[in-house]
């Protein structure tokens, strides 16, 4: 309905708990919340943090079965690959992940912006809502997939350093939020199986649209190119390899709904919606600025 502004927004990550900083505490109200981080790796360079505040009861006072379900994956219930490690010098990865808790964890994208004069920043990250231990005899298939519903901001094609397109689509999506703003969140549409082809063709801006994909958080360490050639010089030389790591962080579109909804259309997120989130996030964006400028 086009008076429905709360839409599909959820990340479902799986995989090997590699920290856990997750605390129980008491708020300013006497209610006990669990908050926090935890790390979740899915392989050996892919890992997602994911963020809690869960209260021991919801807002209408009942209690709260995604804090029950949290409580078990406090700290003193767990085993993380990086506990592992640290307790065992000559362990590795392969043998970090086997002991570690195998976990899942549902969760949102949400930004945080913050602007300074004309400087706008801004940080996406995974709100966590649930989560629990991955039964090993339900199956356990290491993922990070998001299922959510965007209006198209802004669409276009990516290029290369040298100008020349990749052939992937870059997509500006805009969340709603309960409080009436919205999320900018970036996502791009990959070229495996037709789907920048498709979205090309038939999406558009302004369409209100479901897409389903990968969140994409790779951490990669690689030889820096001739740093351990010793052709270079004489006598005696340092010709220990130099090392860089590159982040990759996107989120990427592997499918979604074959007919978009149309501005208009039954479904959509209003224009006029659009427009007074946009208002509402530029307000918190320099509240935001304001307390990082104060800090």
């Amino acid at each position: 309905m086009a008076e429905k502004k709360t839409k599909t927004n959820t990340v479902k990550i799986v995989g090997y708990l590699k920290e856990n900083n997750l605390e129980q505490i008491v708020n300013a109200r006497g209610d006990k919340v669990i908050r926090g981080s935890i790390i979740v790796a899915t392989d050996n360079i892919s890992s997602h943090k994911i963020q809690f505040y869960v209260a021991e009861r919801t807002s209408s006072g009942e209690e709260s079965k995604d804090y029950a379900s949290l409580l078990n994956l406090l700290p003193d219930n767990t085993i993380t690959v990086a506990s592992f490690l640290k307790e065992n010098a000559d362990a590795d990865f392969a043998m970090a992940t086997n002991a570690a808790s195998k976990v899942w964890v549902m969760a949102r994208f949400e930004e945080y912006a913050t602007k300074v004069g004309e400087r706008v920043r801004s940080m996406v990250t995974l709100k966590g809502f649930r989560a629990g231990f991955s039964k090993a005899d339900s199956g356990f298939n290491p993922c990070a997939e998001f299922d959510v519903d965007i209006y198209i901001n802004k669409m276009e094609d990516e290029t290369d350093e040298a100008g020349k397109k990749t052939g992937r689509i870059l997509i500006e999506g805009l969340i709603p939020k309960y409080d009436g703003s919205v999320d900018k969140i970036d996502f791009v549409a990959v070229q495996d199986n037709n789907v920048a082809n498709y979205i090309g063709k038939n999406y558009k801006v302004s369409d209100t649209v479901n897409i389903k994909g990968d969140v994409v958080s790779i951490q990669e360490r690689s030889v820096v190119p001739g740093s351990d050639e010793s052709d270079m010089f004489f006598g005696r030389v340092n010709t220990t390899p130099q090392y860089e790591t590159v982040f990759i962080r996107e989120r990427r579109i592997m499918g979604g709904a074959k007919t978009p909804i149309h501005a208009g259309e039954e479904g959509c997120i209003e224009q006029s919606f659009v427009k007074s989130g946009l208002a509402s996030r530029e307000v918190k964006m320099v509240a935001n600025g304001e307390k990082s400028t104060n800090s």
